[in-house]
């Protein structure tokens, strides 16, 4: 894994955010045992590493992470920005009880918030594009949302369960 050739604004970027969204995380209050937590952080990193190989691998190569094509050090602290983000999307969807129309309306919504917050990384040169764009990300951050609204409703849902079995007598 190489580091990068310059220290510049997209580093400074990814650092600064991760440090402060996973600052956020800690200083929420505790909505969730920890084994759901790191479940959900989890599956957004593993998510987003794996639609970023296939969509920015060589054969596709529909855009650059950070400065080069190359996997870099910075790719690595990339993905773990994604774990905060599920956190506080989740961590949203309990907190406000969503339900019914709700869940579509709170997974469009966070979708777009995704996508603007995307651009903000393009600005940032955090991706740069060739092939790929921004509103073809639309659709893939609806079905990444959508599951992992349903990943964790499921790893909560067996938990409480769990839960309930053994507290019975």
């Amino acid at each position: 894994m190489t580091l990068p050739e310059h220290f510049d604004h997209n580093e400074w970027f990814v650092l600064t955010g991760v440090i402060l969204s996973y600052l956020l995380v800690f200083l929420l209050p505790r909505r969730f045992p920890l084994s759901v937590i790191l479940l959900v952080m989890l599956c957004a990193i593993v998510f987003a590493r794996v639609l970023d190989h296939m969509m920015a691998s060589p054969s596709l190569d529909l855009y650059d992470i950070m400065d080069k094509g190359n996997y870099e050090l910075f790719d690595l602290v990339l993905y773990s920005f994604y774990a905060p983000f599920a956190y506080l999307y989740i961590y949203l969807f309990d907190k406000f009880n969503v339900k019914g129309i709700w869940t579509g309306l709170y997974i469009l919504v966070w979708s777009l918030i995704a996508i603007g917050f995307e651009r903000v990384n393009v600005y940032f040169g955090v991706f740069n594009y060739h092939g790929w764009k921004g509103a073809y990300s639309f659709p893939v951050y609806l079905a990444v949302q959508s599951f992992t609204l349903l990943f964790f409703l499921y790893i909560q849902h067996h938990y409480n369960h769990l839960k309930s079995t053994q507290d019975e007598p």
